[in-house]
This record gives structure tokens, sequence and C-alpha cells, in this order.
């Protein structure tokens, strides 16, 4: 495994971060004024849309990273569980295998539930439309202009539950030139991958824009098993997009399509009981020939990618499309009304195994899931004011199909036979959202800027959960439970904010934000009628505290973002793996008051037109939960899951002229300190410190063609996407192991 020391280099990355800062901030700003505009064209003037409209990032009162088109690309950027690599304090794992509800957490605030009812506190947008639940929280990344990760609760201008953040996706719009691109990769584990786009204008005011990308790959999960795959995945992902820019009003329309399948990624069952039956193994030891599960199943060679499962029959399937339009309409010069209309259809199938070579905990997670959102929105610009104010509704339906088979292989064992059991499920939920907000923009003068917004938040789930159950000893029992319910909440949120200008490329930001995410009905993989009643969950509220800068000096040639940051979070809902005798229960429950703080720094260097360097740490000294006991669900005082103290990440970017045509090559990694997958902080279940190191090179063969080598995990880092406690169960810990080493050779024709 690549280990590192992780206290040094947190604190050198910090330091080096912070250094120019400190060093610069006072006397540079002052001293540069004079050079700003011979230097104009140093380094690129960065615009988002954060706050609904155009603007330069030091205008903005919210801690927010870009991640431009072109980088993604250079990256080899599949989807939108890719991006924490590059952003500080943003955490993204395929927690229960690719192509389920990934877990997605900003700043510690996040949720690791993988049924297909959740309800993530981080929102995705992408052209302006809501993603809705988890389920539609992995989109992938081709043709993009940039993406915007917003970290922090979004009170006033976005909607739904976005206590921990939003990321906001913007596909590359149709434009009046006729061009196009088609790029061509083959790599490492059976990799291939395409991607394409066309735009054409059709009328002086008209343009489409087709894009599409298809990936066809295998896992690097090596399984030893006989006749059983290693998994992998087919991935076809389409859009179209058509623009009319008219006298006063412009229209976007846009049509998407994604077809998936294949095999899930084979878990590893990381038997922790002593081979030599003298006890236990060490959290170090697991998955070593030391160690072996209940039934005697074990690793045979110490290759970490090695696993054993049978996963023949398991398979995954996910058809999806959806339509939006976005009508905007110039009023007047101060006054632009904004509709924009989504809707998107999901069905998935995925079946998934949990205890590597049995039959012991396997099942299903099958979802039709529908969505709908309208969103109304004014801008006016009176004075020295920009207000904006809106309506925002959405309406989401989530039909499952899930099934949970518990130790069939005792089915057949006199004695045994009683405590194997399936559940089938067929749980009905509706989300319903009505929002109205407005916020306020006032510049005091040529150095303040003072922002307020408000919002108020109407939402309903209603659900109707029903299981049946087969069991030896009782044949199939119909209706095992049968339960309607309606949970309804109402709150406010918003924002205060102040801006203070330095110059007229950096600012100081200071902010009070108040989050809110309502509650819900968690249909999970209930056991038990009680628990099925109990699976109701009350809203979550925070307040947010931040203080932020965005400088840019050294000439312009050096840009440095900076946040501190302090949460208080009541009743924060927290899902929870809780042990009862063998079978483990997945519990959503409001663990208490809990406190987060931290900071976060983007520092981005260009001490040449042809030299680049980018550094980003994050920083959580205190992330834990507030102690919860109720109904026998316990929540100790622990960190939370899947926050690491510290997160480092890094690039450095050559571009050189070799034979009169341009080279680039890029070197960057990514840090991760210890970190917890649930709330027990049981060593078993703990990734360890690692370090992940990718790069590429480019050339530029012609104006038209360019070949790109590129390397994922450089080192061959071993680290995992879950590890999950199954030691009750099954004396094992459950693992699905992160992607091996790869490299890959990219062509690249624009036209």
């Amino acid at each position: 495994m690549f280990r590192s020391n992780p206290p040094s280099v947190a604190i050198s990355a910090a330091c080096f971060t912070l250094l120019p800062f400190f060093v610069f901030a006072e006397n540079e700003l002052d001293k540069q004024s004079s050079q700003l505009q011979a230097n104009e064209n140093s380094m690129e003037i960065i615009e988002v849309y954060a706050q609904k409209r155009k603007q330069k990032i030091n205008d903005v009162t919210v801690a927010v990273s870009v991640l431009e088109g072109e980088d993604i690309a250079r990256q080899q950027l599949k989807d939108t569980t890719q991006l924490s690599a590059f952003v500080p304090n943003l955490k993204i794992t395929n927690n229960a295998g690719e192509g389920t509800p990934p877990a997605f957490n900003i700043r510690g605030v996040g949720m690791i539930d993988y049924n297909t009812s959740t309800i993530s506190p981080i929102a995705i947008y992408s052209d302006g439309v809501v993603s809705g639940s988890a389920n539609n929280l992995s989109v992938n990344l081709f043709d993009l202009e940039h993406v915007e990760v917003l970290r922090g609760p979004q009170g006033s201008l976005f909607g739904r539950n976005t206590t921990g953040g939003a990321i906001l996706l913007r596909s590359k719009q149709p434009d009046k030139e006729f061009a196009g691109y088609i790029n061509a990769s083959v790599a490492q584990h059976d990799t291939l991958s395409l991607a394409a786009a066309v735009n054409v204008p059709i009328s002086e005011s008209t343009a489409i824009r087709l894009a599409m990308s298809h990936q066809d790959y295998n896992f690097s999960t090596d399984n030893q098993m006989a006749g059983q795959p290693d998994g992998g995945l087919k991935q076809t992902n389409v859009r179209l997009m058509v623009k009319s820019e008219l006298d006063d009003l412009t229209i976007t329309s846009k049509f998407h399509a994604e077809d998936w399948s294949g095999k899930p990624k084979p878990i590893a069952s990381l038997g922790m009981r002593q081979v030599d039956g003298s006890g236990n193994c060490q959290a170090s030891q697991l998955g070593s020939s030391l160690c072996a599960d209940n039934f005697g199943n074990q690793i045979d060679d110490s290759d970490f990618w090695h696993v054993n499962a049978d996963t023949a029959d398991r398979k995954h399937d996910t058809d999806s499309w959806g339509a939006s339009v976005k009508f905007e309409w110039q009023l007047n010069d101060d006054m632009l009304l904004t509709s924009t209309s989504g809707y998107r259809s999901l069905e998935r199938f995925h079946s998934w195994d949990s205890d590597g070579p049995g039959n012991f905990i396997e099942g299903t997670m099958g979802t039709d899931n529908t969505l709908f959102s309208q969103e109304l929105s004014l801008a006016v610009d009176f004075g020295d004011n920009h207000l904006v104010s809106g309506l925002f509704y959405v309406d989401e339906d989530i039909q499952q199909n899930n099934s949970f088979d518990l130790f069939r292989d005792f089915r057949p064992v006199p004695g045994f036979e009683a405590v194997a059991a399936q559940y089938i499920y067929d749980n009905q939920l509706e989300n319903s959202s009505f929002a109205v907000y407005s916020q306020l923009e006032h510049r005091l003068n040529d150095v303040f800027t003072v922002t307020a917004g408000m919002r108020y938040t109407d939402e309903t789930t209603k659900y109707h959960v029903n299981a049946d159950k087969d069991t030896v000893a009782f044949g199939f029992e119909v209706d095992k439970w049968n339960e309607k319910g309606q949970v309804k909440d109402d709150e406010f949120s918003g924002k205060l904010a102040l801006n203070q200008k330095l110059n007229e490329h950096s600012s100081v930001y200071y902010s009070y934000s108040r989050g809110y995410k309502s509650g819900g009905y968690n249909a999970g993989y209930a056991t038990s009628q009680a628990q099925a009643i109990a699976s109701e969950y009350a809203p979550e509220k925070l307040d947010a505290y931040e203080i932020g800068a965005y400088l840019q000096f050294w000439q312009r040639n050096a840009r440095l973002h900076l946040a501190a940051f302090y949460y208080d979070y009541k009743d924060q809902q927290v899902f929870v793996n809780q042990t009862q005798g063998i079978a483990v229960d997945h519990v959503l429950k409001n663990a208490g008051d809990s406190t987060i703080y931290g900071l976060e720094s983007e520092l981005v260097l260009t001490p040449s037109h042809d030299w680049q360097l980018r550094l980003n740490v994050g920083y959580l000294p205190k992330a834990n939960m507030g102690e919860f006991n109720q109904n026998g669900v316990v929540v100790a005082d622990n960190r939370l899951p899947f926050a690491s103290k510290w997160n480092v990440s890094g690039a450095i970017l050559h571009e050189m002229i070799v034979m009169e045509r341009e080279l680039t090559a890029q070197l960057s990694f990514d840090f991760q300190s210890d970190f917890y997958f649930d709330q027990e902080e049981n060593p078993y279940v703990e990734q360890t410190d690692f370090v992940v190191i990718n790069g590429h090179i480019s050339y530029e063969l012609n104006q038209a063609l360019t070949l790109t080598l590129w390397a994922k995990n450089l080192t061959n880092t071993e680290y995992s996407e879950l590890r999950f406690n199954s030691i009750a169960a099954l004396g094992a810990v459950t693992e699905l192991k992160a992607e091996a080493r790869q490299l890959g050779i990219e062509a690249s024709y624009r036209f």
C-alpha cells in the first residue's frame, strides 16, 4: 500500500497554502493595485452562477469551487462521484456499488444511506433542474462548460433540502458556429470510451447541440471464484439541446437519455476470525490468509484486489430519460423573468451480494422514479439593488420493488432453517415540496454589499409501505405489514451576508445561513412491522457561520480562496448501522445536536504562461454528531461518517512546445486522512489515510488531432469505497474495493 505521513503532508500543505495570504495580503493588495491593469490577462476571470446569475467569483458570498469542462475531460472524470478529489472537504463514494444511490458529503454533512428513497442534503442541479432523490445523484460528466460546487447550506436561492451544499452542472450551450469533436479512448480493465458532440446552427436565431458518451468497462476487482464475473458496466448517455435567441426571449430546450447495464462490482467478505482459532484478527490483517469468516471462507493470497464472490446471478440495469425547457424573457433593461420546467423518469434494477461466496445476505433494489419540477423567478435591478424572487415546486414519485434475502443457505439445514427469511417490499412514496424565496443584494458603497435572503418551504412525504415474508416454517406470508402515513413540515430558511471589496479582484465575505431539510420516511430494508412503523424521521436545521475571502495578488498570477466555518446542527439526520442479535438494522434517525467546524483553502499559482500549480486543503478538526438514545437506537457522541480530518489535493500543469506542437503534462494527487464508514468508530470499518496520484500527457499532432496518455491511481494505492460491519452475522467485514491503477490512451479529433 502507498503510505504517507498524514500530519506532515497536511501541515506542510496548509502552511504552503496559507503563507501567501499572510505574506502578501495586506501589503501586496495595495502595492500592486497600480499593476493590475497591465496584467489584466495574466489570469482568467472566473465567473459563476452560484447566486443564480453570472457574476465574478469575488462578488459572491458563498464558498464555491469551479471545475472547467476542459479540466474535467483532461482528468478523465466519468461522473459526479469522481469530483471529490478536486474540491476541499468534499467526499463522494459509491458506497453500495456503482449504479446505486451514492453518498455525497460536504464538510461532514451528508447521507450514507444506500436505499432508493433517500433525499440527500446535497442536491445536483443540471442546467437548473433539481436532481431529486439520491437515485439521481450519479450524473455522467461530458460536454460541460463547467461544474460549480457550492459548500454550505443554500438557504435562499436553491431549492430543496440543501443543508450540505449544491452542485451545479452547466452543459455546453448551442452557439452559432458549426463545430464538434470526437474523443476515443482505450484503457486497462477492458475499458473502451467514446465521447462526441456536434454544434449546428439552423437559423440566425437557433442552434442545436448533440452530445453523447459511451463507456464499456470492467472493474479492477479480480473475482477468484470459479465461473464468477469481475463485474463491469456499459453506459450510454445522450443529450440534445436546442437554443433560440429571439429579440427579448431566449428559449433553451434539453432532452437527455441514459442506458446502463452490466454486472455489479463483486464485494470482498473479509473474515475477521483467526484461522488457527486463537481469536479475532487485527483490523490490519483483514483480507489476509490469516483470517476467515464464521463459515471458513477466506482469500487465499495477499493480492488486495482478489475477492471470492458468487455474483453470476447479480445484475444492473438503468433506463432513464428527461426533458426540460427554460424561458428567459427580458421584460426591459432591468427585469428578467425566467421559467424552468423539468421532467425525469428513471427505472433501475440492481441486485447485490454482501456475503462473498455464500448465500447469507443478498438482495435487490428496484425503483421506478419520476420527478417534475417547476421554477419561476423574477430578477430586478434598481439603483444599487439586485432582487431575485421566485416560486419553486417539485413532485417526485418513488416506487420501490426491493428484496432482502437472509441466510438462504440455512434453509435445508435442520435446526437452522428458522433463521432464514426473505422479505419482498412494495413501497410507494410521494415527495412534494413548494417554496417561495427572495434574495436582495444592496450595494452600500464602493466597498460593501449586503445580501439578505429568505425562503419558505412546505414539504410533504406520503408513504405506503408493504412487505411479504417467505420462510421455511410459515411459507409465503402476504402483507406481513402494510402501513400508510405522511410526514409534513414547513420552515423558514435564509441568509444574511456582507461582501467587502479589497480591490477590483479581491474581496472578503461574512455570512450567516440557516439550512433546513425536511423530515420524511426511510423506506429501507425493514425486518419487522415495528421497524417499518418507526421509520419516520424529523426535520433537521443547521445554523452556519462563515467568513471567507477571494484574493488575487502577485500581479494577479496567484489566486487564493479561503473559508472558515462553524456549524450548529439541530436534530441532524444520520444513517445508523444498529446490530441486534445477528441482524444488522439500517435506520435513519435524528442524532441530536451536532457541531462541525473547519477551514478550507484553494490556491492557484501561475508563475508563467506555461506553468500552473493548484493546491486545495480541507481541515475538519471537529465533526461530531450529538448523542441519541431512543427506542433502543443508541448513537454516541462520535465523529460523523465520511468526515476526514484532513483532505489535501493538488496538481501541477506544464505546457511546452515540442517540434512546433503543444505538449501538456499534468500530475495530480488526492490525500484523505482516516475516516469511518459508519457512526460506531469500529476499527474494522475504518479507512486509514491514503494518497491517489493521477496524471496525463497530451500532444497536439496537428490543429485537429490530439493524443493523450493518462493514468489513474498511478501508485496502485489500496483503499475502500465501503466497509460494512457484518461481524455479528458473518464474522466478516463487507468491503467494496476502490479502483486499482489504470493506464489509457485517448485520441481527440476536433472540427
